[in-house]
């Protein structure tokens, strides 16, 4: 039972620290074509699998699907050039890296996209302008309450 949960523990934490990883040697010039070809190709035998194990055995169906995603992440890792590999885990330390540059090009999106369609800048018969000036009042000559 100890082995168990600890490979799940090891999982749990492996798993992201794996993805982030690739994530970053996929976007790395460095990293062959090759490489990125065939590490591509595996996540799509995963993705869209042809053999499947059934689906009425409670979680085998996801257990497969995570352990073939783990195994594809560690061969497309190995199959890197060792100084891509070490650079892109001190930077992902550093937090410096790929991964965190999209992430946080991501959050300023979202933020930009939030702040233009928040729901308190709404009114029932327009949009809110300079000062709670709704567009219906502005071509009526006065202003929202």
């Amino acid at each position: 039972m100890g082995r168990r949960v600890r490979w799940a523990r090891q999982l749990l934490f492996e798993l992201p620290k794996q993805l982030r990883l690739a994530y970053c040697l996929f976007r790395d010039d460095r990293v062959p074509v090759y490489v990125k070809g065939a590490f591509a190709a595996a996540l799509g035998v995963i993705a869209l699998p042809m053999v499947n194990l059934p689906e009425t055995i409670p979680i085998v169906g996801e257990l497969d699907t995570v352990a073939l995603t783990l195994l594809a992440l560690r061969l497309f890792i190995a199959a890197c050039p060792r100084y891509a590999v070490a650079e892109q885990e001190r930077l992902i330390a550093e937090r410096h890296s790929r991964f965190d540059e999209d992430v946080r090009r991501g959050e300023r999106i979202a933020l930009l996209i939030y702040r233009r369609l928040r729901p308190e800048d709404r009114h029932e018969y327009g949009v809110r302008g300079p000062a709670g000036v709704t567009a219906a009042a502005a071509v009526a000559g006065g202003t929202a309450q």
